[in-house]
C-alpha cells in the first residue's frame, strides 16, 4: 500500500517558528514601517484655525443648558457651567456631565426638592454627594457630584434611564 502525499513529514512544510527572522530578510517590513511613520505624519496640519472648529461635536460649551430638553423639571444647573458631555446611549439613556468652578453640594436640596415636586422619588446618594432617583417615565436617574483628580473644577454628572415604553 502507498503512502498518501498527505502522510509524509509535515514538519519539512510547517516553518520553523524557533529560529530569529532578521530584519534583512523582511524588505516589506521595512516598507509597512516607512508607510506607517508617513502616515501618521499626514495625520497633523499647519493651518491655524484661530480656535474655530466647524463641527467639533466633543467640544466643551460654556452655558448650554438650555438645549438640554431631557432634563426634568427644575433641574437648574449653576451657572457658568461648561457643558462636557450631553449624549444619548440608545434610545432610553442620557447623560449629561457639566464643569463648575465652585462646589455644587449646595444645589443638591434645591434639586431634592425640584424633583420631589415634579413626581420623583428621591434619596440621597452617600457615595457621591449627589441623588439617585426615579418614577414618572425614569427607570433610574442620578445626580453625581465628583471632583476629578488634579482638576480645578468639580464636575455634575446627571444620567437618566427611561423605563421601556
Amino acid at each position: 500500500m502507498q503512502t498518501p502525499f498527505w502522510a509524509g513529514d509535515w514538519r519539512k512544510l510547517a516553518p520553523d517558528f524557533t529560529e530569529e527572522i532578521s530584519v534583512k530578510q523582511l524588505p516589506l517590513a521595512k516598507i509597512a514601517s516607512v508607510a506607517a511613520l508617513l502616515l501618521l505624519s499626514a495625520c497633523g496640519t499647519d493651518t491655524d484655525t484661530n480656535g474655530i472648529v466647524d463641527d467639533d461635536n466633543g467640544s466643551a460649551i460654556a452655558g448650554g443648558s438650555q438645549d438640554i430638553d431631557w432634563l426634568p423639571a427644575g433641574l437648574a444647573l449653576p451657572e457658568p457651567h461648561t457643558v462636557l458631555q450631553n449624549s444619548s446611549i440608545g434610545t432610553r439613556t442620557q447623560l449629561l456631565q457639566v464643569s463648575v468652578p465652585d462646589d455644587p453640594s449646595a444645589q443638591v436640596p434645591g434639586w431634592k426638592a425640584a424633583l420631589e415636586t415634579a413626581g420623583y422619588s428621591v434619596t440621597e446618594s452617600a457615595s457621591n454627594g449627589g441623588l439617585l432617583f426615579n418614577g414618572l417615565d425614569v427607570e433610574s436617574g442620578q445626580i453625581a457630584i465628583s471632583r476629578p483628580q488634579g482638576a480645578d473644577d468639580y464636575m455634575i454628572q446627571i444620567d437618566i434611564s427611561r423605563q421601556v415604553q
